[in-house]
């Protein structure tokens, strides 16, 4: 046998696909951030749009701009200097902008995790980019400033002026929190800006944090392609329609951030258990089964349906372990069945005193009982009622719910 490792045990490379995820999903959280602002009443913020233009687009109440170009890097790498690629790029952007919509944009800026070079010559940017802003108040740049100039609008296809403009405006800063820090940032900053962060314990606002950063996800990905409905292409103005979805859906004004983190605290986590002690499906006895709803006064229509249910509600638990993995999707499955067997055990209380027979009423107020749980929105993943109610039979099936006072299947022992 071979005594070569196999690849389920040796570090990938050449495959960055993992690193370059992991950097969206900071770019995502940090704007998260950005949505932050529209809760302080002194920053004048009026919307946030996500991957508009630029990676952020702040709009400011007197209606101007930011443009926020957002840059990563692993701390292995080189401190970033003003001849990088994605440097002159980001400069590009602004200059281009500029063109584009002339007098509107207030400022531009280069952010980033990583160090910027310090040296106070080309090839420092914050250095450059403090020499433009001077020379636009007050003398002509000097000559290495002016040829770096010349390079961004040469690149950006305008007139020098107005690369030396747009560039005025820039600023560049690299105090962004480091990729493992980002999410721990934007719960400082809620519970230090958000009023209803005071009230509520760490894990809600840890909810509410993720909730907001997957929304921000959303926005930038093109999201609201996913509601737009089918007959789209055939209405009177297609275009138009869809550009609206799609700046709404990129929009975040104080309203939607208000509702997206309300939402976030008010996601249900599931009800996790022990691993050891999850409970496998198809454990139960199909003639207790039986015998416990023959008791309860069921018919022998509605036992088979009990029956069918059952099976169909198992069979449901074991694909979710297929589809998530095994731990997974058994704490899946006993979140459901927590639910339902809280839910029977109500039942069971209001029913009991309705004749030693009492099953069918039972029945009747589990299912009542199972409608408004999901009305009230909660946790039910692709359960439809009928499989709910077959949760209920299998847990009957395991000598967890009665359907009678009367016990006749314990005397048959």
């Amino acid at each position: 046998m071979s005594s070569v490792l196999g690849p389920d045990v040796v570090p990938a490379t050449g495959d960055p696909g993992d690193e370059i995820a992991r950097r969206f999903r900071y770019q995502w959280t940090y704007a998260a951030i950005i949505c932050c602002l529209l809760l302080d009443e002194t920053q004048g913020t009026h919307e946030v749009f996500c991957e508009h233009h630029e990676d952020v687009l702040v709009k400011r109440k007197d209606g101007t701009f930011d443009g926020l170009q957002i840059k990563t890097r692993d701390i292995t790498q080189p401190s970033w200097k003003s001849d990088d690629e994605a440097v002159i790029k980001s400069f590009v952007r602004f200059c281009k902008l500029e063109i584009q919509f002339p007098g509107k944009f207030r400022g531009y800026r280069f952010l980033s995790n990583h160090p910027l070079y310090v040296s106070g010559n080309g090839k420092d940017i914050q250095h450059i980019l403090r020499e433009i802003r001077m020379a636009n108040s007050t003398a002509a740049c000097p000559a290495v400033i002016t040829r770096f100039v010349k390079k961004i609008a040469k690149a950006a296809n305008c007139d020098q002026g107005i690369a030396q403009h747009a560039l005025g405006k820039t600023n560049a800063d690299d105090a962004l929190p480091k990729l493992a820090d980002v999410q721990v940032r934007l719960i400082e900053t809620l519970t230090s800006i958000w009023a209803r962060a005071h009230d509520l314990t760490f894990p809600a606002v840890r909810r509410a944090a993720v909730f907001l950063s997957d929304e921000c996800c959303r926005a930038s990905s093109l999201g609201h392609e996913d509601v737009l409905p089918a007959y789209l292409p055939a209405s009177i103005a297609p275009c138009a329609t869809e550009l609206k979805a799609r700046l709404d859906g990129k929009k975040f004004d104080r309203t939607r951030l208000l509702s997206v983190l309300e939402a976030g605290i008010n996601a249900v986590a599931p009800l996790s258990a022990n691993p050891a002690s999850l409970v496998r499906p198809g454990g139960g006895s199909s003639e207790l089964l039986e015998k416990k709803l023959d008791a309860g006064g069921f018919s022998a229509i509605s036992r088979n349906s009990a029956v069918d249910l059952r099976d169909k509600a198992e069979y449901l638990g074991i694909a979710w372990t297929q589809k998530y993995g095994h731990e997974k999707g058994l704490q899946q499955y006993s979140h459901i069945r927590s639910l339902v067997l809280s839910d029977s055990a109500r039942a069971f209380e209001l029913a009991k005193d309705r004749g030693p027979a009492f099953g069918l009423s039972m029945l009747d107020e589990l299912r009542q009982r199972l409608r408004d749980r999901r009305q009230a929105g909660a946790q039910l993943y692709e359960c439809s009622d009928e499989h709910l109610e077959g949760v209920a039979y299998a847990l009957t099936s395991e000598c967890t719910v009665q359907w009678s006072k009367d016990r006749p299947w314990e005397d048959e022992k």
